[in-house]
């Protein structure tokens, strides 16, 4: 019996080292950067596997079991100790930016993507030529009530424009859901879009898609279903959808960018503020210097994405990047990274920061230690808890 309880101590201590192994060192696969997120975000798990094989090897010591139960005790000490480092760090942090942290919500928090709730409206904003036809773009909307209601109400509220990520191949509008309805029930109205992730190079595209959905929301700012401010409007994009965020933000006007709505532009598409979540910022930089090519190529995303390296396409790259395009006139903005991020690197937020601080636009920044990228899909998380706090 006893050496049974030893071999389930082990195994158990095992798997909470390994995961804990995650939280701290870089990630092998993709598959496996993917399962760090969790890792970093529900570590108090991690603590609970700990503290479980350790009790069961401790009560499984005997003479012929001690030496194997010695080691499950050491592995459940370490990934204890590893676990409680990203908690202890998001402690840290929210203090810092006097947040006060749901630890209900924590216990209960699970993964948002793709789609977990439908939105109570969807609208097509555009019909976009394409061969053998058209094509519909549109939007999910989440009003602030929660519910559609039969009149907009009589007060305007601001707006929250998001643009989905995914490599700017992939993803797709309703993939943070549960995050647009939060929005919502704090008192925004959420425009979730859609814009071309194909064919590649889509940079045209996609960035006009963004600025087209802005110009409609702008000629739409009063309907039955909601009421907006068309002077408040804020963009906010995750990953990729970060960068079209920043880069439709800072380049309203730009000839080379416009808006893909058939139509045209119709009102301008400038916005009043940004909030990037872990986004590229410097294309040049970020093609050379990927995080961890064999977890994500974002150098690959960019060939695509472009239709070239910096080499044939240099100019464009830089006509794409963010920190290019800050000017004085850039609205306000938030950048959010996580501190161990393997897909996207930190410095395209200091990179970024930096020159909004060359050019005196007003901008804030938050780096969450140990959160690694798209940490805010899991959703109640300590880091999204944190992220959600200072957005609003």
């Amino acid at each position: 019996m006893s050496r049974v309880a030893a071999l389930l101590a082990i195994l158990l201590a095992a798997s909470a080292a390994a995961a804990a192994a995650l939280i701290i060192l870089p990630a092998p696969s993709k598959s496996l950067a993917f399962v760090a997120i969790a890792a970093g975000e529900k570590s108090v798990f991690i603590l609970a596997l700990a503290v479980v094989g350790a009790v069961l090897a401790l009560f499984a010591s005997r003479p012929g079991t001690r030496l194997l139960a010695m080691l499950a005790v050491l592995l459940c000490l370490a990934a204890t100790v590893v676990a409680l480092v990203p908690f202890a760090q998001a402690l840290r942090v929210a203090s810092e930016q006097r947040v006060d942290l749901n630890f209900s919500r924590y216990l209960r928090s699970h993964i948002d993507t793709e789609g977990p709730i439908k939105a109570k409206k969807t609208v097509v904003f555009a019909e976009l030529p394409q061969q053998g036809g058209t094509r519909s773009l549109g939007m999910d909307v989440y009003v602030p009530s929660g519910t559609l209601r039969p009149a907009p109400p009589a007060e305007p509220s601001r707006a929250i424009v998001v643009a989905h990520g995914g490599g700017w191949s992939a993803g797709d509008r309703g993939d943070a859901s549960l995050a647009s309805q939060w929005f919502a029930d704090h008192g925004f109205t959420v425009f979730d879009v859609e814009y071309r992730t194909s064919p590649q190079p889509n940079w045209k595209g996609a960035t006009g898609d963004v600025k087209c959905a802005i110009g409609w929301i702008k000629r739409h700012a009063t309907t039955p279903d909601w009421n907006i401010d068309p002077g408040r409007i804020t963009l906010l994009g995750r990953s990729a959808g970060g960068h079209l965020a920043l880069l439709a933000a800072y380049a309203p006007n730009d000839a080379r960018l416009p808006s893909s709505c058939p139509e045209g532009s119709g009102p301008d598409t400038s916005v009043e503020s940004v909030v990037a979540y872990y986004a590229p910022t410097d294309l040049v930089w970020g093609y050379e210097h990927p995080v961890r090519k064999q977890v994500y190529d974002s150098s690959e995303k960019l060939r695509k994405f472009i239709g070239g390296t910096p080499e044939t396409t240099g100019d464009l790259y830089r006509v794409l990047s963010p920190t290019e395009r800050a000017t004085a006139a850039a609205p306000r903005t938030l950048l959010i990274h996580g501190g161990r991020d393997q897909f996207v690197g930190r410095q395209h937020l200091d990179m970024l920061a930096d020159k909004l601080h060359a050019v005196a636009v007003p901008y804030e920044t938050l780096i969450i230690p140990y959160a690694q990228h798209g940490f805010d899909f899991v959703f109640g998380g300590l880091s999204g808890q944190i992220a959600e706090a200072v957005v609003l």
